[in-house]
């Protein structure tokens, strides 16, 4: 980054909800309930209202410098401002694109345009949102996989529901666990996986999967933050709420809460 000037993004001004994707549904001031198109599932938007501090692993957040990989509307951004955190995202920015499946069944080219116009969508209901929320919040547009030093150190960062549409997850907790001093990982919950450290691969050949490569088990993310510095990690388990065409369906997740213990010195380069 060649200036501290261009490490944040400036708003964008956007003023109506017809130009927005929601991924969450909100409570915004003035406004009321707002939900809208999401890029989950046709008609879908995940409730996290009243089970933010489960979904966040009751991290303490008062005071603190949170690094937020992956803010999509931006939903826990303003949850935990209103909870007195300090909040950098780190979001794709416009010329950037979504780690994609290479699925050779499928139009890439095609998709890739979809998820652009989805993502400015996004983008867009951010911005909307930060206004009206009164939020201080800054915005960086960058490589997830290599997060600039000028951004600083950080006492936590949050990834949640990120790491599942990446191609490299460890790459990017790597580059968290070099900014912060606890790293939270919230991710879906497959019980099936628990017990051994298992990463497994999604796609198929016969499926039209392109934007999840991933599964996890919570021990291969405890393993790896072992790796990294992060030995002192503890894995909660709780459900959330996914509203499909206004039908709830309960989805089991797991947060896991990686810190150093005061034996661990320094932090991977």
């Amino acid at each position: 980054m060649s200036a501290h000037h261009d490490l944040y993004a400036a708003p964008l001004v956007v003023e109506s909800t017809a130009d927005c994707n929601f991924y969450h549904v909100m409570d915004v001031p003035g406004e009321g309930v707002v939900r809208g198109p999401s890029d989950c599932v046709a008609g879908a938007q995940f409730d996290l209202r009243g089970g933010e501090d489960d979904y966040l692993g009751h991290a303490p957040l008062g005071g603190r410098r949170v690094l937020e990989i992956g803010p999509a509307n931006g939903f826990l951004t303003f949850y935990m401002e209103s909870q007195g955190a300090n909040v950098v995202a780190v979001e794709l920015g416009p010329e950037a694109e979504w780690d994609t499946v290479p699925h050779a069944r499928l139009d890439l080219a095609a998709i890739r345009e979809e998820r652009r116009h989805t993502m400015e969508r996004l983008r867009n209901g951010f911005w909307w949102a930060h206004k009206r929320m009164g939020s201080r919040a800054q915005v960086h547009y960058g490589d997830v996989y290599a997060l600039p030093d000028d951004l600083g150190d950080f006492d936590l960062a949050v990834i949640a529901a990120v790491l599942r549409h990446t191609r490299d997850p460890f790459r990017i907790v790597a580059g968290c666990a070099r900014h912060a001093e606890t790293v939270v990982i919230t991710e879906m919950c497959f019980p099936e996986l628990g017990g051994t450290p298992v990463l497994r691969f999604v796609p198929t050949r016969e499926s039209a999967i392109w934007d999840t490569w991933w599964d996890f088990s919570p021990d291969v993310l405890v393993n790896l933050l072992g790796v990294l510095g992060l030995d002192q990690s503890t894995v909660t388990y709780h459900n959330q709420r996914l509203l499909v065409n206004d039908v709830e369906h309960s989805i089991p997740f797991f947060t896991l809460v990686g810190s150093r213990s005061q034996s661990t010195s320094g932090r991977p380069t």
